[in-house]
């Protein structure tokens, strides 16, 4: 649901940057200005402006720019809405979304609700852990030392217990005023009978060790039960059942701690378990997360991309047995396809992450980290176990298997290597194989047409310093807000003007008022990368401009585009093999544009004239 831009307004309007920012580290005051060593890369001086009076922010090292809702975009690596309701629940602004849908309130309360169980739940889940009497909690404390879990690791992460008996944790629920449909929808009860709340409910969870499940940005979602005694008739791990909060294709364990160290590395560790995850993440292993027991999806790779870029490296750390290795393939078709380069740890035989560390050390973790071999590497080798090459139908298997994953491969160099790889391994042609691999891509481009979702900034695309100038006075002046409101015709004055398609789209949807607010709501409504272009302009330049300046700015841009059109037709008209008539038709053209050329800059210094 679109949250209206007149609720961005005010959650901009109520929020100051400065107080935002050094909630997060400290400012220090120059002038009108704060500064800090930037957050988002490496540096020794400070950098990092953030300016009250602009209500942004702007790093002249990196070039990271923004508005409140960009910084906690980029710091905290979420998406706009979600941006836009943590900040109005900072500043105490209620959201209305149900504009198209009048039930979406009651969802987001509901949401909410379930939330708040949630974080309670888990409260009360640690607290009988760690301080119950019972024979169980001390039968639970004692499992969790033998796998050496300690105190201050089940402090950290929350661990708790639910008891087989779960009177006391119902009794507690309904003291707190929470009720049977909220406790279903939460997802730590479930009904006896579907179709008739009326017969009651029961506790999903007995007996179990319980890990808090949060999303991304620390709220507690749900949990994940694990059996701690011998009992092969139970599922080793229960989790809560997909509610309004919850949806397990679409979250890790692990990643509202992990984030920021994804975010730096430019990397992510794949693992299966939660113990796995705890361990390796206590040993210094922070960029990890866990899937919740099913496979990757393509939520799973988006929120991933989001945090180590479109350029960043996942590592699978899957069991070496069959399972993982079907389990670590399904992965990468989905990680490659997203253009993610993806790398895997070879465990030893019997060894998961959490029982290598404990028995061989964190640093005998930590260097098959550093050798991770690529995918295709890892596949081959796996195959090559499992296949005889001297037999000619297993190198059929191997090169079909093969070729379905090398097909994966973006980058054509890497590609032809491993084609070449493979060929030799097998003992077939090079370019037998490569044909094979091609007509797989072929097959598969075919069925499913990939589009990518990568945002091309316009940072990296070259943008004219005179369409820098009327965006930042369309964003800043009073005037030239007028002028182009009354006296614009867009049609005529932006046509064939370099970078007219962001001029159009700023002028179309001219901001309300140049207060910080009313700007910020504006850019903040924009497609990110004319966010990030209008913001690096406003913050970054201190030259004080006015309207004259942005009628100056429109006839230079209208005077390079009128000499790139005469630039053309000269070069046209030297074409072999035009008649005398096209080439008298070209040259007049040319001659009307020159004159239309002298006009824009006698135009161009009568301004500056009259400004004298």
């Amino acid at each position: 649901m679109a949250i209206p831009e007149e609720t961005i307004q005010q959650v901009l309007g109520a929020t100051d940057i400065v107080e935002l920012v050094e909630s997060y580290f400290p400012l220090q005051k120059k002038g009108q200005d704060h500064w800090a060593c930037c957050p988002f890369h490496s540096e020794k001086s400070p950098s990092f402006k953030v300016s009250s009076v602009r209500q942004g922010y702007y790093c002249f090292g990196c070039g990271a720019k923004g508005n409140a809702i960009g910084f906690i975009m980029e710091y905290e690596n979420l998406d706009f809405p979600s941006t836009v309701r943590r900040l109005a629940d900072r500043v105490g602004i209620t959201i209305q979304e149900d504009k198209y849908d009048p039930n979406f309130n009651k969802e987001v309360a509901l949401r909410k609700k379930i939330t708040q169980i949630n974080h309670e739940s888990a409260k009360w889940y640690h607290d009988y852990l760690l301080k119950s009497n019972s024979i169980e909690a001390s039968k639970a404390r004692n499992y969790l030392k033998q796998r050496n879990v300690g105190i201050e690791t089940a402090k950290n992460w929350k661990i708790g217990l639910a008891p087989a008996n779960p009177k006391p944790f119902e009794e507690w629920s309904r003291e707190n005023g929470f009720s049977q449909d909220q406790m279903v929808a939460s997802g730590l009860r479930s009904l006896k009978d579907q179709d008739d709340s009326s017969r009651g409910s029961y506790s999903r969870f007995k007996n179990r060790i319980m890990f808090p499940i949060y999303n991304d940005y620390g709220d507690a979602i749900a949990f994940s039960g694990r059996i701690f005694t011998e009992n092969n008739k139970l599922a080793k791990y229960v989790n809560s059942p997909e509610t309004l909060a919850f949806k397990k294709s679409q979250i890790f364990f692990g990643l509202h701690k992990s984030k920021r160290a994804i975010a730096k590395s430019e990397s992510v560790i794949i693992c299966e378990g939660q113990l796995d995850l705890i361990r390796c993440f206590e040993n210094g292993i922070e960029n990890i997360v866990a899937p919740l027991g099913t496979a990757l999806t393509e939520s799973h790779i988006k929120l991933i991309r989001r945090f180590t870029g479109e350029k960043g490296e996942a590592i699978l750390c899957f069991d070496s047995d069959s399972a993982g290795y079907k389990a670590a393939l399904r992965a990468y078709s989905e990680l490659s396809q997203a253009g993610l380069f993806t790398k895997s740890i070879k465990l030893p035989p019997d060894y998961d992450p959490d029982k290598l560390i404990l028995e061989k050390g964190a640093e005998e973790f930590k260097s098959l980290i550093i050798e991770a071999v690529t995918f295709h590497d890892f596949q081959i080798e796996t195959l090559s176990k499992k296949l005889n090459l001297n037999d000619s139908r297993d190198r059929v298997q191997f090169a079909n298997d093969l070729s379905q994953t090398i097909s994966l491969i973006k980058d054509p160099i890497a590609r032809d290597s491993s084609i070449n790889d493979v060929a030799i391994r097998i003992g077939i042609s090079a370019d037998d194989f490569r044909k094979r691999v091609s007509n797989v891509s072929k097959n598969k481009f075919n069925q499913n047409e990939v589009k990518s979702d990568i945002i091309k900034p316009y940072n990296q695309i070259e943008v004219d310093p005179d369409v820098k100038i009327l965006i930042k006075l369309v964003l800043t002046d009073l005037e030239t807000i007028e002028w182009v409101k009354n006296s614009l015709n867009l049609d005529h004055e932006l046509k064939d003007i370099n970078n007219s398609d962001i001029l159009i789209e700023l002028f179309r949807t001219i901001p309300k008022s140049i207060k910080p607010e009313d700007v910020n709501a504006f850019i903040s409504t924009k497609e990110p990368e004319l966010q990030s272009l209008f913001n690096e302009i406003i913050l970054k330049g201190t030259m004080p401009l006015t309207l004259v300046d942005a009628k100056k700015a429109l006839i230079r841009l209208k005077i390079k585009s009128l000499q790139n059109k005469i630039d053309l037709n000269k070069t046209f008209s030297l074409k072999e093999g035009l008649s005398n008539e096209e080439i008298l038709t070209i040259t007049s053209k040319v001659e009307t544009q020159r004159k239309e050329l002298l006009d824009f800059k006698k135009a161009l210094t009568n301004i500056d004239h009259r400004r004298h």
